[in-house]
């Protein structure tokens, strides 16, 4: 049988084991952090000095959920909201906001900053984040000419696997492991016990972008596989082309 280790926050883990679930596959939900609100320190309705362009930044449905309850009706109607990928704009829509700026194809934070309208009378831009997030769209943006705020609402709370979760992984034969996150690989190298952190590195990855499959395959990881996207969907089909090759070319371990 093969295992599937979901490093995802809880909730996304626990759909896309669902979907496992039904075609047989064995997943093993093991997300390494959670998130809470934080206190960014200062009034961010008040940050706008109200000249020129006004630019709020989100960079995940987290920071929408977050962040949004920073922003005052009377603000959002001066604001220009830029997001990255399809999931931010779909949270921000349902609360009922529009979206202004986004790349039309890719998801990271270089596909929002290639747009040619950043570059355009620059003014105040808030990024809606965690602390040691988004560093790449807030150093381009400065370069464009932006005066940057990274508006820290939300932060990381690690997770430590149990005893259990231990167990099954390191009864798991076939094993592909999924990861959406630098944070949680760097967590994950901490935490587990070094035999079951080198049993990962020789097993099939399934990552969401290129700047977490290149931290991997510095790591020593033998196989990484890049999904389309970073949504359940895209991770799902991924792990059924590698599930459908022929038997043994999924390391036995």
């Amino acid at each position: 049988m093969t295992y599937i280790l979901i490093t995802r926050p809880l909730t996304a883990s626990q759909q896309l084991a669902g979907q496992l679930d039904d075609l047989g596959m064995n997943p093993i939900i093991m997300p390494f952090y959670t998130f809470t609100e934080r206190d960014p320190g200062f009034d961010l309705d008040a940050h706008w000095s109200g000249k020129g362009r006004k630019l709020a930044v989100f960079t995940s449905p987290r920071a929408v959920e977050y962040g949004l309850p920073h922003i005052a009706s009377a603000t959002a109607d001066m604001l220009e909201i830029a997001v990255v990928g399809a999931a931010t704009r779909r949270a921000l829509e349902k609360s009922g906001r529009q979206v202004h700026i986004q790349a039309s194809s890719g998801y990271t934070s270089e596909d929002l900053l290639e747009l040619p309208e950043l570059a355009e009378q620059p003014g105040e831009a808030v990024i809606y984040c965690a602390p040691g997030g988004r560093d790449t769209i807030a150093e381009g943006l400065a370069g464009l000419g932006w005066s940057v705020t990274k508006a820290l609402i939300y932060e990381r709370v690690s997770l430590s696997p149990s005893h259990a979760q231990l167990e099954e992984l390191d009864s798991a034969t076939e094993l592909i492991s999924v990861w959406t996150s630098v944070a949680a690989i760097d967590l994950a190298a901490q935490s587990l016990p070094a035999i079951l952190w080198q049993k990962i590195l020789a097993s099939p990855i399934v990552v969401i972008s290129a700047r977490i499959q290149q931290h991997f395959q510095t790591l020593g990881a033998t196989r990484t596989e890049l999904t389309e996207g970073p949504g359940n969907p895209d991770i799902f089909e991924a792990i059924i082309d590698l599930t459908s090759e022929p038997t043994g070319n999924l390391k036995n371990i």
